[in-house]
């Protein structure tokens, strides 16, 4: 690899930069903390498991670790900026050097085998110093590495395993600075793109879960933040939490109106399905007419000698005389009205910030995604009614001569169209997921209904699983964290998708699921939002859950600290302020992308 020029005194200091560094042996890290110490105009300070080394360039605190199994669980709990690999001979005979090797290896297939692809360490992120005596290993070792993923392979030029002592050999700190080079590089060429918003469908029961749970991150993000972001996404009952906030309404003001305590911009909402508004009498009166007529020619075919009329025949001959029962012009109504109020669009092309409803071309059962061209001359509300419309329930929308349905027909959700648009942080909420039963027999006694409703989860939830591991390990920089809910909670909205009734129950589950996700990638999570610009405090959300804890049947109230009712209203700022409201200022760009890695 070339040399590039140093970036020692390129750039301003960069504090509070962590490296897990592994090294095989203590032989290792003792060479390498040496060799720091040596370069000029800088300072190594020891501290509890490394090292803290100091110059004008960098601030970086090494973690130093021997065994594969303690580095890996560091990385689990942890959040490192990059991982160092020290592979170099240590002039014990190659058989030691192919020990390391191994033991490296170890730590790479811990690393690669994280159960949740979340929480894997990208490899993109790994820099690898290496030599050996016999350089054809040592190029089998850098192509075993470059298989394996790792970002960056040094072969150390100032060793030398014919002659140790050779006075033409560089000296050991121009490698070492070459290192710091590298490591500094990486830092600061971190990909910092675009944060997005994914919510997948679920039914009214999904929409409720998605509101607990946005309410939870809204706790933990800054002000304003949940409606700044760069991108939404939404599918079926997601897109109606994503035109939401989307258009600028908070959380805190869609809870206030589904619960009955609506504030002056957001009139009271009432998702329940059995109101004759959403009675779709058409396609009820139109399948009478055509059995009337099918009845009267089986009749006809009967007096002239033909064959009987059956039941079979009805069924096989004359499905389509079973349609939905409801539409959603009711729901579609609800948004609209939203959308059109002052300070509101139903404009994709006029939005802040852009938002993508997915939905399924009935006819070609291929995924459209409103809001992008040709596909954003749409009203927003019309299209988060086609990808409401979920079939047996709701008949399809017609925009402009074509019918479309529900959009988790074909995709769980668009977290791959977001990294194709450029987000590297991705914030997924899927509440469409199966009921899992310890007990034999839990779902065959529930019935044909629980069991259809369960099969389809499972293969919603399955492909969502698969396309992410595959995606996240494609895309090793995009940073995604999803948001599921406890399985007992999963029993409630099994239930029934539809069931408009039990939302501050499953509000508070999902608030409470939320918060033990982020807790558990607290260090994670944090990292990937300073690269954003944006901070992580879970105070807020402690507070809540704590007195949603205490509380068996919660109201609105319980959802605020010391549970105060204090509804979030929308900004009234220009869209400059709003984007920026957000956002940890920075001293200078070249400082800022460095230092957010």
């Amino acid at each position: 690899m070339s040399k590039r020029p140093s970036q020692l005194k390129a750039v301003d200091p960069i504090p509070d930069k962590t490296a897990l560094y592994f090294a095989p042996s203590p032989a290792h890290a003792e060479r390498f903390i040496a060799t720091l110490r040596e370069l000029e105009g800088s300072t190594v300070r020891a501290v509890q498991n490394g090292v803290i080394f100091e110059s004008r360039a960098v601030n970086l605190h090494f973690e130093v670790h021997h065994s594969p199994a303690k580095a890996h669980e560091a990385l689990r709990h942890r959040f490192f900026n990059l991982v160092l690999l020290d592979l170099r001979d240590s002039g014990f005979p190659a058989s030691r050097l192919q020990a390391d090797f191994k033991k490296t290896l170890r730590l790479l297939d811990l690393m690669d085998e994280e159960h949740d692809v979340e929480r894997r360490y990208g490899f993109h992120r790994i820099l690898t110093m290496i030599s050996g005596p016999d350089s054809v290993e040592v190029d089998r070792m850098i192509a075993a590495l470059g298989a394996r993923g790792v970002g960056r392979v040094i072969r150390d030029f100032s060793t030398c395993h014919l002659d140790g002592g050779c006075p033409t050999l560089p000296h050991p700190t121009k490698f070492c600075r070459l290192v710091l080079d590298e490591l500094i590089g990486m830092i600061a060429s971190r990909r910092h793109g675009k944060v997005a918003l994914c919510a997948s469908g679920g039914g009214i029961t999904g929409i409720y879960f998605e509101m607990g749970a946005l309410k939870c991150l809204d706790d933990c993000l800054p002000v304003g933040a949940l409606n700044s972001l760069d991108m939404y996404f939404g599918i079926s009952a997601g897109s109606v939490v994503a035109g939401i906030l989307a258009n600028g309404y908070t959380i805190d003001e869609f809870m206030a109106s589904i619960a009955g305590t609506p504030r002056k911009r957001v009139p009271p909402v009432s998702l329940s399905l059995l109101r004759f508004s959403h009675l779709n009498l058409g396609t009820l009166t139109s399948p009478l007419e055509r059995l009337a007529k099918a009845f009267g020619a089986s009749l006809l075919d009967l007096f002239r000698g033909k064959s009987p009329i059956s039941l079979e025949t009805l069924f096989l001959e004359y499905n389509n005389l079973l349609t939905a029962p409801f539409h959603s012009d009711g729901f579609e109504k609800i948004l609209r009205r939203l959308f059109t109020a002052p300070g509101s669009t139903n404009d994709f092309r006029k939005l802040r910030r852009p938002l993508y409803i997915g939905t399924t071309d009935q006819d070609s059962r291929e995924h459209v995604l409103f809001g992008e061209a040709p596909f954003d001359d749409a009203p927003i509300s019309r299209a988060i009614q086609a990808s409401i419309s979920i079939n047996p329930a709701f008949t399809a929308t017609k925009i402009g001569d074509r019918y479309y349905m529900d959009g988790a027909v074909t995709h769980t959700s668009n977290f791959v169209e977001a990294i194709h648009k450029g987000s590297t942080l991705i914030f997924a909420i899927d509440p469409f997921v199966p009921y899992v039963s310890k007990s034999p027999g839990f779902a065959l006694e529930r019935g044909v209904l629980f069991t259809a409703d369960q099969d389809i989860r499972t293969l919603s939830y399955t492909r969502f699983e698969k396309t992410r591991s595959w995606v996240l390990r494609r895309h090793p920089e995009v940073s995604q964290y999803t948001f599921l809910p406890a399985n007992r909670l999963r029993k409630v909205l099994s239930v029934n998708p539809m069931d408009h009734r039990p939302y501050f129950q499953i509000w508070k589950g999902a608030y409470l699921s939320t918060l033990q996700r982020i807790r558990s990638m607290k260090h994670r999570l944090a990292g990937d939002l300073a690269a954003h610009g944006l901070s992580l405090d879970t105070t807020r959300a402690e507070a809540v859950a704590r007195h949603l804890e205490s509380v068996e049947s919660p109201g609105l109230a319980d959802f605020f600290p010391n549970g105060r009712l204090s509804i979030r209203r929308r900004r009234q700022k220009t869209e400059k302020a709003v984007a920026t409201a957000p956002k940890i200022p920075r001293k200078s760009t070249k400082q800022a992308a460095v230092h957010a890695a």
